[in-house]
């Protein structure tokens, strides 16, 4: 089961965990704040912080520009 929250991408938008976009998946560690984004072999595209809200998204001054 995927662990909602949400992270920033390559390009600077706001992603949810569960729907990361493509045939991408996100891989959360909640303990550290952290997100892993796979592809579909299974390689780390990206990695980022992990933010369990939204306010928590803007509470660490990013611009929100969330992609559905």
């Amino acid at each position: 089961m995927a662990i909602a929250g949400f992270f920033v991408d390559w390009n600077g938008d706001t992603r949810r965990t569960e729907q990361p976009g493509g045939y991408f998946e996100c891989i959360v560690d909640e303990q550290v704040a952290h997100v892993d984004v796979v592809d579909s072999e299974g390689f780390v595209v990206h990695e980022c912080s992990y933010f369990p809200t939204l306010e928590t998204v803007a509470a660490a001054g990013v611009s929100i520009n969330l992609v559905q």
